[in-house]
């Protein structure tokens, strides 16, 4: 992975985050200036860093280096398919209108993003 695609997830992670480069910086015990410089792809960060930022966003390290295993989500998906016909009706529908309103969440943090872009 090249250094400003990395840069780029991390800084999308951060402002999902809602923290600030100096915030961020204070948390992982490092430099503002460093993470500008990692979002800008001008520098890449350690291991040790990486894992630091990895906890800090709540995002595992895999999906930061954009190496998300798509078999895992597959059965990911699946364990959560069985899991819920265990459940009543009423819980499924509870389940799958969280499920739904987080997507769309998401979807709308995209499309913000997007067209905050073009």
């Amino acid at each position: 992975m090249d250094k400003k695609t990395l840069g780029k997830r991390i800084q999308k992670y951060r402002e999902r985050a809602r923290l600030s480069q100096e915030s961020l910086a204070e948390k992982i015990e490092c430099s503002a200036i460093f993470i500008s410089y990692i979002e800008r792809g001008e520098k890449a960060p350690g291991l040790d860093t990486l894992i630091k930022l990895s906890n800090e966003l709540n995002v595992s390290v895999d999906i930061l280096l954009g190496k998300e295993l798509k078999g895992y989500t597959n059965a990911k998906l699946h364990d959560i398919e069985i899991r819920l016909k265990g459940l009543p009706s009423r819980e499924q529908y509870k389940i799958l209108e969280v499920i739904d309103a987080a997507i769309m969440i998401e979807l709308n943090y995209y499309n913000e993003k997007d067209s905050d872009e073009k």
